[in-house]
């Protein structure tokens, strides 16, 4: 065998190698999507660490990705350079831009947002794509100068936590091209995006106004309230809804796109 070259696992012709040993390996076909995780509590040792409801991963290797999980804040760089994207998931809390936080009097959480904000900052940079779910739309939205309105059914009259409703998706927008125009999906947050940062476009909206997915005028991100890893597999929530596994799909072949 010729010096500088590798066997195939599997048997085929060998794979010549360069100088950048993340390179040695043969390429993956498929992208590895960085997904962003919730802290955790062991309670018999009452230690912490960090979790990621397994929908996530479920919805994201149903997609043709490989997810890996993120956990030190440290790294979030070499996340951003050995991954092609990036997933902000859902979570009871948020912690908002200062205007929202003093309005809420709510408290950060020290572990998880600075983590969601230096990897979406880091995946921004790289120019690598972005794909936020509910609290992670939210994320998305603050990261890049917007505002929330917190438990806004105090004041709009508006039920949108443990629901599901009809949203409807503007022509031409990522969400039409998969799911068509209007759509019945699940609902599980009482915060929403108020003022919209600069730069994001409102791709859908429920009835009643509130904004339920949102693309970036000119960067790969994307983002929904609602849960699309909910809305697949066996038991879908809810039932009468699209079967969301074609936006992790189409995900994961926008994040192929820009690995070319």
């Amino acid at each position: 065998m010729a010096s500088g070259t590798i066997p195939d696992r599997i048997g085929q012709s060998a794979v010549r190698t360069s100088g950048d040993p993340l390179q040695r390996r043969r390429p993956l076909m498929k992208p590895i999507i960085c997904i962003a995780p919730a802290p955790a509590v062991e309670p018999m040792f009452f230690s912490d660490g960090w979790m990621v409801n397994k929908k996530y991963f479920l919805g994201v290797t149903a997609g043709g990705g490989v997810p890996v999980m993120a956990t030190d804040i440290e790294l979030v760089e070499e996340y951003a350079r050995l991954c092609d994207g990036l997933v902000l998931t859902g979570s009871a809390m948020f912690t908002p831009s200062p205007e929202y936080a003093a309005q809420a009097k709510v408290i950060e959480k020290q572990k998880r947002d600075p983590l969601d904000r230096e990897l979406f900052y880091a995946f921004q940079r790289a120019g690598k794509p972005v794909l936020g779910i509910c609290r992670g739309q939210q994320n998305v939205n603050v990261f890049l100068g917007g505002t929330l309105a917190k438990k806004f059914k105090l004041t709009d009259g508006v039920e949108h936590l443990m629901h599901k409703h009809e949203i409807v998706a503007e022509p031409g927008s990522l969400i039409c091209e998969l799911f068509g125009e209007k759509f019945i999906t699940n609902s599980r947050h009482n915060n929403r995006i108020d003022q919209l940062a600069d730069g994001l476009k409102i791709t859908a909206r429920s009835h009643d106004g509130v904004i339920e997915a949102i693309e970036h005028e000119s960067q790969p991100i994307y983002a929904v309230q609602w849960h699309p890893e909910r809305m697949r597999g066996d038991l879908p929530d809810p039932f009468d809804g699209p079967d969301t596994t074609v936006l992790f799909q189409k995900f994961s072949e926008i994040c192929m796109e820009h690995k070319k």
